[in-house]
């Protein structure tokens, strides 16, 4: 399942931004680099940020030699990111674990490049039930899509496509994935 969102997230990027091998992204919060590794197949260089060691360890043991692959330890509430560096940020299924999300966007914002796009793929709003292991680390139950919205708008982005790009069926119930994408001007 985890591989059918992440081809859905991508897919929908690939669809809505004009991707150029010379782009360097940012996936953040990239797990094992589901994501990440999809989006090599249109781009050459992409760093994964995340806050477990562990699952950098994990992100980079699957690096191939004929791209460039970084990662980098990072907590979005301690630490900032690098100014004007990259082409697109895209996170996926990170930002509902995410407290300050205001602090997350203004950084977002400030680590593009001009005309970069920042690319969010989370949960719609949802009753507290989708994680099966707990809310332990979860801060937001999905988001409604003018409040993510908002959130773009707010931090100086123009909204180019919000899309449900994948439903997951669990529980008896359908939990929508969708992907927002933003460029700052």
């Amino acid at each position: 399942r985890r591989q059918k969102v992440a081809k859905s997230v991508v897919d929908n990027i690939a669809a809505n931004v004009e991707l150029k091998k010379e782009f360097f992204v940012l996936d953040y919060g990239c797990g094992t680099g589901l994501v990440s590794y999809q989006m090599l197949n249109f781009v050459d260089n992409i760093m994964g940020m995340d806050n477990s060691q562990k699952m950098l360890e994990e992100f980079l043991s699957k690096k191939d030699d004929n791209k460039k692959v970084s990662a980098m330890l990072h907590n979005i509430d301690k630490d900032d990111l690098p100014i004007n560096r990259f082409n697109l940020i895209v996170s996926s299924m990170t930002i509902h674990h995410i407290k300050n999300l205001d602090r997350f966007f203004s950084q977002a914002y400030l680590a593009l490049a001009k005309n970069g796009y920042l690319t969010i793929a989370d949960l719609e709003k949802e009753d507290g039930t989708f994680h099966d292991r707990g809310n332990d680390d979860v801060v937001h139950f999905g988001f409604e899509k003018n409040q993510i919205s908002n959130l773009f708008s707010k931090n100086g982005f123009d909204i180019v496509n919000y899309e449900v790009v994948f439903t997951v069926k669990k529980n008896n119930k359908n939990y929508n994935i969708f992907t927002i994408i933003g460029k700052k001007m």
